[in-house]
């Protein structure tokens, strides 16, 4: 009897520290994470010359950077907020993508252009309603670069730069997406939004 019961306090020793351990590794993979997007940050803002949308996204995600920084305590958050910096960093290379030579058009890059650039018109719709829900004091700069991107994107499509329109306009739904990250981010409450 008593070897059970020194058995048990040995199992339950065990898992506390199994759980502190845990706790422990998920707040250095967190700092693990903002190192390495500290790092990915800092490999886009050398990039040669940029745009103007690629600086307005190097700011947000310096800022949200410094977010992340202050806030390593909560996961949710954590999570949802170094998600929309990644996108951000993302439509970033997106831009940086878009300037490299377009090769010759062949048989169905329009069709192909066409359907992404479809799809990404409807994301960037949304930026507003997720732009309302972020939080983000700037969030109306926010939709305008990301509709900006898609035009520049729809632009190239008409100049039949098919890969350049995808690139563009996969950088504006991208924007899209950090807002809708940082909205969830926002709404992370234990109650699940209500509809209005």
């Amino acid at each position: 009897m008593r070897t059970s019961i020194v058995a048990a306090l040995l199992l339950a020793l065990m898992a506390a520290a199994g759980a502190h351990e845990r706790r422990r590794s998920e707040a250095e993979k967190r700092q693990e994470k903002i190192v390495e997007l500290g790092r990915k940050l800092a490999r886009r803002a050398t990039v040669g010359s940029l745009t103007e949308e690629q600086k307005f996204l190097h700011a947000r995600a310096a800022a949200l950077l410094e977010r992340l920084k202050a806030n390593v305590q909560e996961s949710y958050v954590f999570d949802r907020v170094s998600r929309a910096l990644d996108d951000l960093l993302e439509a970033s290379e997106e831009i940086e993508e878009s300037r490299e030579p377009e090769r010759a058009p062949k048989p169905g890059d329009r069709e192909e252009a066409a359907r992404e650039l479809q799809r990404y018109y409807f994301r960037v719709q949304q930026a507003e309603y997720f732009a309302g829900l972020s939080g983000e004091s700037d969030a109306p700069a926010w939709v305008k670069h990301s509709r900006a991107l898609y035009q520049q994107g729809r632009s190239a499509y008409d100049a039949q730069q098919f890969r350049r329109a995808r690139k563009l306009a996969e950088a504006a739904a991208l924007v899209v997406g950090a807002l809708e990250r940082l909205a969830q981010a926002r709404v992370s409450g234990a109650e699940p939004p209500r509809l209005p």
